[in-house]
């Protein structure tokens, strides 16, 4: 089914977005999710008819006789103007559940007293266009939520993400919606295990600092005194909800072995990250991170990157970390620049890029008992 979508409407298509909602079980259940329902309520995704003033919204979530939702959907490639009309129709859905109003001869229906407005883009609507989501007004109600364009995961667009955007500007660019904050991607794989192993069927709100100081730093990760970093990435990626739980679609990331997750990690998340760094390194194994910096803001019209040319070299610091300790595409000691290169990433199929991580990747001890070859 997904495959006709995709040949019938574009990829960048609102009606892409609308289809894999009202077809797609995960995306439904990512967005059930989000919405804070557990996963075995009864909850059916359908078209609307008009509403007042003959408003037809995209999506109706409704549960038994209750509408628990109205959504709105974008594609990846629009203008300011139909993203500001689609916050418009939000703030008309609000009132439509002020008013009671529902589509016509369906009267039997009534608003849920956790009524939601939902805005659901694709999460690169962030890098395709050159205005800032975080700085618009949305009604009290609503919740905007985006879906990744490669896997369908789907993350909650929180305070905490509109936070980290708030600042991008003509001289403050974004290429990835992802942050990673001074991580190793084996230890968010860790974390997630840790989590469906030990608090698997955790109802309340778990605590990071607690997690930390009583369980996790057991593990003596590379960044084992602040697990926050894990946290707050996992958050960012929608692998965790609010209350530090697996949210589903971390769940379902965990259905992949250690090395299929690397994997699928680099192409669906880091890979634009990974495409502004590599090629010089490529070039230059030996590059100083402060004129790989310089680079990297030369070629992207000498303006700053989110999450990679700011804070000095921090990132990039990071970045070569996890390109070494993760991937093995390179090798060096810390805080010296003399690098080797062991692959290429970008020029091997997925079963290549998968072997040369088990060949080149050194496992951390912590991480035996979750590897199944």
């Amino acid at each position: 089914m997904i495959d006709l979508i995709k040949k019938r409407y574009p990829l960048d298509s609102e009606a892409h977005i609308q289809n894999l909602v009202i077809n797609n079980k995960d995306v439904q259940q990512y967005i059930v999710n989000n919405l804070n329902y557990s996963a075995d309520v009864k909850i059916k995704f359908s078209k609307c008819g008009p509403y007042l003033n003959r408003i037809i919204p995209d999506i109706k979530i409704t549960m038994g006789n209750e509408i628990i939702a109205l959504m709105e959907c974008k594609g990846s490639k629009i203008n300011v103007t139909d993203y500001v009309r689609g916050i418009g129709q939000l703030f008309q859905y609000e009132y439509f559940s002020e008013q009671s109003a529902v589509e016509k001869n369906k009267d039997q229906l009534r608003y849920s007293n956790n009524f939601q407005t939902i805005y659901l883009i694709p999460s690169d609507v962030t890098i395709n266009n050159d205005f800032n989501i975080s700085k618009f007004k949305y009604p009290n109600t609503s919740k905007v939520l985006q879906i990744n364009p490669k896997n369908y995961t789907i993350r909650n667009f929180s305070e905490e993400q509109r936070a980290k955007f708030q600042n991008i500007n003509e001289n403050l660019i974004a290429i990835s919606e992802y942050y990673f904050r001074d991580n190793r991607i084996y230890e968010l794989f860790l974390l997630m295990h840790h989590l469906q192993k030990f608090h698997k069927n955790a109802s309340k709100n778990l605590n990071r600092k607690k997690l930390e100081l009583d369980e996790l730093r057991v593990y003596e990760t590379t960044n084992n005194r602040n697990w926050r970093n894990a946290f707050i990435t996992l958050s960012g990626l929608g692998f965790i909800s609010e209350g530090n739980n697996l949210s589903l679609a971390g769940k379902k990331f965990l259905e992949y072995s250690y090395y299929e997750f690397l994997y699928i990690i680099f192409y669906d998340y880091i890979e634009p990250y990974a495409r502004e760094i590599l090629p010089f390194i490529f070039i230059d194994p030996n590059i100083k991170l402060t004129d790989l910096n310089n680079l990297i803001r030369k070629k992207n019209n000498r303006r700053d990157l989110l999450f990679l040319t700011e804070s000095e070299n921090r990132y990039l610091s990071s970045w070569l970390a996890i390109f070494r300790d993760d991937y093995g595409i390179l090798n060096f000691e810390s805080r010296k620049t003399s690098r080797t290169i062991n692959y290429n990433p970008f020029k091997l199929k997925k079963n290549e890029f998968i072997k040369m991580i088990k060949k080149f990747t050194k496992p951390h001890h912590a991480l035996r008992e979750f590897i199944n070859e």
